[in-house]
């Protein structure tokens, strides 16, 4: 069956993926089994973090790394290729390094692939990137994985999806990018995603139609945003992963590990059960066959989705379900078209009501329903204010920015976008009162500040180092 893909977010089309096998590299993957490494542990030691290791023969180019506290360079170890949307190899790899050590997996993160690159270049980090890995590690060529965030899912879609040699796909706040041809239908795909993820539907909608494909896949939800998802969940993505590799005989089968992994789920189906949640147990159920089918025996979990699937209370949560996603694509919809042609009255009119009905809603998935509109708006009033200002719009982006604010009134973004356009409109009292509360709520782009034309009279101000001396301590240790 051929996907219907939904994108919600940009698209990351006409991509032309490199293969491990193409003309630039005279050695394949099967030629590279035998390949000795280049470095060994005394170079760079197993459970130390490294936030930028340079690329052999492209020195210009760096990635985040972390070897398990296991690893020894006679071994063939599984490896992730991470890809975060804005470059923040160290982001991932220091939060998932202990599930590096659990699962004895290698974890490495561009430092270079973001959102908004030609394909070309990004292509080329990409390449660069992980051939450095495979051919200065251990590396396990049967158990290659990509997995990234936001943009960078997509980007780890895509390479998965177009060569038969990644064995599985982590994809976290966001699905597949468009392609003329999926060479890979055999890989093993994750998806991640917050409740209140503005790309929310678009992984359900993906997760249904790769059920439908009978596609070996899970999607896994957890509670919060945009965002890396908790160590917790991610987890149960490595575990997926895991037994996707036993089941293709790529590991042996542990039965200690999927006993373990089928108590925690039985945990929370009894809890389902209890609380009277047909639909958690459902989806619970399909958990458990989805991690365990061909290592333990699942019928029974089969034949009870089933015999759930004619409860008539399932029923009515899966219409309540279709209800609010029905409300959400309506609402998605009347705000895109108000961000071109309604005014400032309306929208601050339209978000208190927005606001009003998340503090009324009747149930937990209507509030969650309410903070994805909202965190919609988030994005769509960041890009239009950020596109108003690069086109001198200065009256639009101020309303966007309004919009913006309303949202999200904790992101640092907000108010450097309002510091520019208070020096695009010569208001320079305004400027770094604006600035110093970017800083305050966390933000780090010391680079983008420095840069900033708008604020080139006030650089060298003490006030300014000194908001740009904060920004540099954010940078080491986020907020957001």
């Amino acid at each position: 069956m051929k996907l219907k893909l939904i994108i919600i977010s940009t698209l990351l089309s006409g991509l032309m993926w490199f293969t491990f096998t193409s003309c630039e590299n005279s050695n394949s993957r099967k030629g590279k089994k035998g390949q000795k490494t280049m470095v060994d542990t005394a170079t760079f030691r197993p459970g130390r973090v490294y936030d930028s290791v340079k690329c052999f023969h492209n020195p210009a180019e760096s990635y985040a790394l972390y070897l398990p506290g296991d690893y020894v360079a006679t071994k063939k170890f599984p490896v992730i290729f991470f890809f975060d949307a804005h470059a923040r190899g160290w982001l991932p790899v220091k939060r998932y390094k202990a599930l590096a050590d659990s699962f004895h997996f290698i974890l490495a993160v561009s430092n270079e692939s973001k959102n908004g690159q030609p394909s070309q270049v990004r292509n080329r980090i990409i390449y660069h990137f992980m051939q450095d890995v495979e051919q200065r590690f251990s590396i396990n060529p049967d158990r290659v994985y990509t997995g990234g965030f936001s943009g960078g899912a997509r980007i780890a879609a895509g390479i998965g999806l177009s060569n038969k040699d990644i064995a599985g796909v982590i994809g976290c706040a966001a699905g597949f990018p468009k392609l003329n041809h999926m060479a890979n239908t055999r890989l093993a795909y994750v998806g991640v995603v917050g409740n209140t993820d503005f790309n929310y539907l678009e992984m359900k909608q993906l997760n249904s139609e790769l059920e439908a494909a009978r596609w070996n896949h899970c999607l896994l939800i957890f509670n919060g945003h945009h965002q890396w998802p908790p160590g917790q969940t991610m987890g149960k993505a490595f575990a997926f992963l895991q037994t996707d590799a036993m089941r293709k005989g790529l590991l042996p089968v542990d039965y200690q590990f999927l006993k373990h992994l089928k108590n925690d789920f039985e945990q929370k189906r009894k809890q389902a059960i209890r609380e009277h949640n047909p639909l958690l147990q459902w989806d619970i159920d399909h958990k458990l066959v989805a991690f365990l089918t061909g290592l333990l025996p699942v019928k029974a979990y089969e034949k009870e989705m089933q015999k759930l699937l004619q409860n008539p209370a399932l029923k009515k949560q899966q219409r309540q379900q279709q209800n609010l996603k029905k409300e959400e694509l309506k609402w998605q919809q009347i705000y895109a078209r108000a961000l071109q042609n309604r005014d400032a009255g309306w929208w601050k009119n339209s978000l208190r009501q927005l606001s009003e009905r998340g503090k009324n809603a009747k149930s937990s998935t209507e509030r969650q329903m309410t903070q994805r509109l909202n965190n919609y708006l988030s994005l769509m009033a960041y890009l239009y204010a950020d596109a108003g200002l690069k086109n001198n719009r200065l009256v639009a982006a101020n309303k966007f920015l309004m919009i913006y604010q309303e949202v999200d009134p904790t992101n640092p973004e907000v108010y450097f976008l309002k510091a520019q356009l208070n020096a695009m409109e010569g208001n320079t009292e305004a400027i770094l009162p604006l600035l110093q509360k970017a800083a305050d709520n966390g933000f780090k782009d010391t680079k983008r500040m420095e840069a900033n034309i708008y604020f080139s009279g006030i650089r060298q101000t003490a006030r300014f180092q000194k908001i740009l001396r904060q920004m540099a301590e954010n940078k080491q240790h986020p907020k957001r």
